[in-house]
């Protein structure tokens, strides 16, 4: 297990050296990292592998795979956790909207809007398109960007999970709703939604920024033994 530990902070290490210079010689690394010939030749083999460095000549390069892996490295090696950037898509039908029951933590086991990761390439309107295609298999068009909102969940003084969400309306002319592995999804009436069993937030966002727009809200939600007790809005 140690040496398992070793290697991961070693190539971690080397990995780093590339974000502060395009290229680098063996030799360089060596000088730079304080290691054994034997392991650079080991972790640079493994990260060939791996496709996040690419031989040119003489020299190392990060590969294109690596370039967009690497402004996250601090976040993936526990260095630094920053906000996860999500977009949050309202589905609208006449007077229902799409809610989808949670399957995964956080929040696993309440209703809340469609959403997902906004991916490194696409647009706020592509995520939002693709997530609900993923999640309900119905096809929607874009609509507006309603509001983005900062929201941190905490369970006492600790803040667990930090995400900026992209509200997001669109609209389908299906209501046939297939699962996912994310959840269960289902049409609600916009009128007659359990507050109780919702997102604290996505119910705020449905109420309160589908039909009044805001440019930024901030929310914090507290968690105590994985039930959800209290909700600010700033």
């Amino acid at each position: 297990m140690e040496i398992k530990k070793l290697n991961k902070e070693e190539r971690e290490k080397i990995f780093e050296f590339f974000i502060k210079n395009k290229r680098l010689k063996f030799s360089e690394i060596e000088k730079l990292s304080g290691l054994r010939s034997n392991h650079i030749s080991y972790h640079l083999e493994q990260m060939l592998k791996d496709e996040l460095i690419e031989k040119e000549e003489e020299n190392y390069k990060l590969t294109s795979k690596a370039e967009k892996i690497f402004p996250f490295f601090a976040h993936m090696t526990g260095k630094e956790v920053g906000a996860l950037p999500v977009v949050l898509v309202a589905i609208k039908k006449e007077n229902k909207i799409c809610l989808l029951k949670r399957e995964k933590r956080p929040y696993q086991g309440y209703w809340g809007l469609i959403g997902g990761k906004l991916k490194n390439g696409e647009s706020i309107e592509e995520t939002a398109i693709r997530e609900a295609k993923e999640e309900t298999g119905l096809d929607c068009q874009f609509e507006s960007i309603n509001s983005v909102v900062h929201e941190r969940l905490k369970e006492k003084d600790n803040y667990k999970h930090t995400f900026v969400l992209f509200l997001t309306t669109v609209n389908t002319e299906s209501d046939k709703l297939r699962f996912s592995d994310e959840g269960k999804a289902d049409w609600f009436d916009v009128k007659n939604l359990n507050q109780d069993e919702i997102i604290p937030s996505d119910y705020f966002m449905i109420k309160k920024l589908l039909n009044n727009k805001s440019d930024l809200v901030q929310v914090v939600i507290e968690e105590k033994n994985e039930k959800l007790i209290n909700f600010q809005q700033f």
